[in-house]
């Protein structure tokens, strides 16, 4: 068959399809970051009760307070990243002609996508270097370091998707059916 009937269309279904998968991914990993924020919640005021009700403070309260605050940080950052809630200087973008905003605003998300995209790489590495040689946080209570690190690279890589998809796609998709 010729012309751009049924291929273009099963193109779009699947890309629709991954985009909506990362959608899922995303929103399941702010719901990971909204449960360590919830758990942060719940040791910081379970260790104020114990250090000063009962006398007794934990040993462990202060560090699962630190790690949680990483896994709330880098499971919660895809889903800014996708809304654009992250820090951005936007005043040289807001500068150009209409024209052009949306070129360099592609230029920007692809940069994005690869800054997080190397630093998910190397983070991955430290992570399985990490694992390999049994590195343990130093620590009351110590545990694998890649047991927290590896959240680091979770959020880069899935921001790292994020901007992928808005460079190529849009916030919404618009881009991808921009030629039909």
């Amino acid at each position: 068959m010729t012309g751009p009937g049924p291929d273009r269309h099963s193109r779009r279904g699947r890309t629709h399809r991954a985009v909506r998968g990362l959608d899922l991914v995303t929103e399941a990993s702010l719901w990971i970051g909204m449960a360590a924020l919830a758990a942060i919640f719940l040791a910081y005021n379970f260790e104020v009760v114990l250090r000063y009700a009962l006398q007794s403070p934990t040993r462990w309260s202060a560090e699962f307070v630190s790690y949680f605050l990483l896994v709330t940080t880098f499971a919660a950052l895809p889903r800014l990243t996708r809304d654009g809630g992250h820090v951005a200087v936007t005043v040289l973008l807001e500068r150009l002609p209409a024209r052009r905003q949306a070129g360099a605003s592609i230029l920007i998300s692809l940069l994005g996508a690869a800054i997080c995209g190397g630093l998910a790489w190397i983070a991955c590495e430290e992570s399985l270097r990490q694992l390999d040689r049994g590195v343990r946080m130093m620590a009351a209570v110590p545990i694998p370091k890649a047991w927290v690190s590896a959240w680091m690279v979770w959020g880069l890589a899935l921001s790292a998707l994020q901007f992928l998809r808005l460079g190529l796609i849009g916030p919404d998709g618009a881009r991808a059916g921009a030629g039909a």
